[in-house]
């Protein structure tokens, strides 16, 4: 892990830079942008054996609230996601790296993608980062995640993120800060506090001595989501895994870069019944009469599904796969929440404690064009999977494997795989505002609510189309944390800072006045901007596909979909 980060002199607020030497480039960047996110995205999917060659439709600036295609400040303010970023009572925040514009870049390639699979979709950024925040009714809370789960903590040489989003987490406290060498421990919390208060209490205190490497190495043995606030980086969101695989004929890896749209899947027909495909993929986006891509959804939570809504919009059969014994965590949350991803998508359950709903999952895992999960690797082998085989035993199966840190990084470093959430792993990536209300001393702030976990989804839904489109035989590393740094690096291609301090007192392009009571508006390039809370996702929009506006409940296509593809 690089040095722990510090913030920049400059740090945003009112009246001060972003990264020294930065503020007074970035507004005429962000306005010219697009072409140069786009450019900068679309050669890192090449570069992962992802090409893209096609020019995407221009933004929809007409929509109302629409945030494509103004400054920096303005877009961010429009979006409502800086309703959601900033310390409570002052003024809020704008991220220093072009978030937005990164984000519009991906959703643009995935439009024009989609269109090649069948159907066109327009995902609405503002929407997709800012959706729950707007069902939930959440505002900005500084330090304190908009949930309110997750906390940034300052460590004795950096920042940490603590996410304690469930009961484990919060018993086990008490052991991270025993561990920490704090012999005190939750004893000397408060009797009068809740039990989650006496937990922060504690743990803020036993932090505040350590190294924040160390809080978290320790907190990870305990399976306890916990990230360290790094500085300026451009790692890859997205990394093909080796796989080998003998690609359809005809279709190798020089041919695949320039194949038009269209170009026929059928030589897949020789496979092994036992592992079929139930579409032709590349004949479903010419639009052949082929049946749609069958889409295997094992993820739970937020980036996966979303990646499987984003599909399912494009036009490919989703069939989400839960446990009996353990469905998906979400469906406890907020019901409109949960519709919004899982509308329109058919529900299998199966008991993986037995030979029977191991094998059955196998045999639909097996049928699938695409498969989504969000299990750690070792939890996969434990039901019999491996990711690398199954891809090898079809060409043309598309992998998307969606993780805290990655599987490239869990086989990098020894230990149990990080656990993470969108809060944790966004601080991980980087993904903050810096509030510098305090004087010379900047704090970091979270952007948005849980940033990292729809970023992830659309930037794996992207991967996924481009895979599906190219041939597919990919097995799709997506990490939530790399995706955080992707959009939040600086604006030049995301070189770390220079050294020493550049103009650290130049202004940002924009100003903030107003208050909570009556609202922020935001002054930029002779506009200006109210900033307005996060808007609400339409629910239901993927009914058309089964004539269900909701989603389903668990297990209810489990015999329809095992007797549809003659599993039984």
């Amino acid at each position: 892990m690089s040095s722990p980060a510090t913030p920049p002199a400059g740090a945003a607020l009112a009246g001060r830079a972003g990264w020294p030497g930065r503020g007074t480039r970035l507004a005429g960047f962000v306005e010219s942008a697009p072409g140069v996110l786009l450019d900068e995205l679309r050669s890192m999917l090449a570069g992962q054996g992802l090409p893209v060659a096609v020019d995407p439709p221009a933004p929809n600036t007409a929509r109302a609230g629409g945030t494509a295609g103004l400054p920096a400040a303005l877009g961010w303010a429009a979006s409502g996601l800086m309703w959601l970023t900033g310390p409570p009572g002052r003024p809020p925040l704008v991220p220093d790296g072009p978030v937005l514009g990164r984000a519009e870049a991906a959703a643009r390639l995935f439009t024009e993608l989609s269109r090649q699979l069948g159907r066109a979709v327009r995902p609405d950024v503002a929407t997709l980062l800012g959706g729950r925040a707007a069902l939930l009714g959440l505002h900005r809370r500084g330090t304190w995640s908009a949930n309110g789960s997750c906390r940034l903590l300052p460590a004795a040489d950096g920042w940490i993120a603590v996410n304690l989003a469930r009961p484990h987490d919060v018993d086990a406290v008490d052991a991270l800060v025993g561990a920490l060498g704090d012999q005190i421990g939750l004893v000397s919390a408060d009797p009068c506090l809740h039990p989650v208060e006496q937990a922060w209490t504690a743990l803020s205190a036993a932090v505040a001595a350590r190294p924040a490497a160390d809080v978290v190495d320790i907190a990870r043995l305990l399976a306890i989501p916990a990230g360290e606030l790094d500085g300026p980086r451009r790692p890859r969101p997205v990394r093909t895994l080796p796989i080998r695989v003998s690609r359809p004929t005809g279709v190798s890896r020089s041919t695949r870069d320039s194949r038009p749209t269209g170009v026929s899947r059928r030589t897949r027909a020789t496979r092994a019944t036992s592992s079929a495909p139930t579409s032709s993929l590349i004949g479903a986006a010419a639009g052949v009469g082929a049946e749609p891509p069958l889409v295997i959804d094992l993820s739970a939570m937020w980036a996966g599904p979303l990646c499987a809504h984003l599909l399912g919009e494009a036009g490919m059969r989703v069939v989400k796969v839960e446990s009996v014994h353990r469905p998906d965590g979400a469906r406890r949350g907020d019901p409109e929440f949960y519709d919004w991803l899982h509308a329109g998508h058919e529900s299998v359950a199966l008991d993986f404690t037995t030979p029977g709903g191991r094998a059955m999952l196998r045999r639909l895992v097996e049928r699938a064009d695409v498969v989504i999960e969000s299990s750690r690797p070792r939890a996969l082998a434990q039901l019999g999977l491996d990711a690398a085989e199954l891809v090898a035993a079809r060409p043309g199966r598309t992998w998307v494997s969606i993780t805290g840190y990655g599987r490239a990084y869990a086989g990098a470093h020894p230990g149990p795989d990080p656990v993470a959430f969108g809060d944790d792993a966004a601080v991980a990536g980087g993904l903050v505002a810096w509030d510098r209300s305090g004087g010379d001393t900047a704090s970091p702030v979270f952007c948005g609510d849980a940033i990292a976990d729809p970023l992830t989804g659309l930037f794996a839904a992207l991967a996924a189309a481009a895979s599906v489109l190219g041939g597919g035989g990919h097995l799709l590393d997506v990490a939530m944390r790399d995706v955080a740094a992707w959009v939040a690096a600086p604006p030049d291609q995301g070189m770390d800072p220079p050294d020493g301090e550049v103009d650290p007192t130049g202004p940002v392009p924009w100003t903030v006045t107003g208050c909570d009571r009556d609202g922020w508006t935001v002054h930029q390039a002779g506009r200006t901007q109210r900033v307005l809370p996060p808007r609400p996702p339409q629910v239901g929009t993927g009914a058309r596909e089964t004539g269900r506006a909701r989603a389903a409940a668990s297990g209810t296509d489990t015999r329809a979909v095992v007797d549809a593809l003659c599993l039984g």
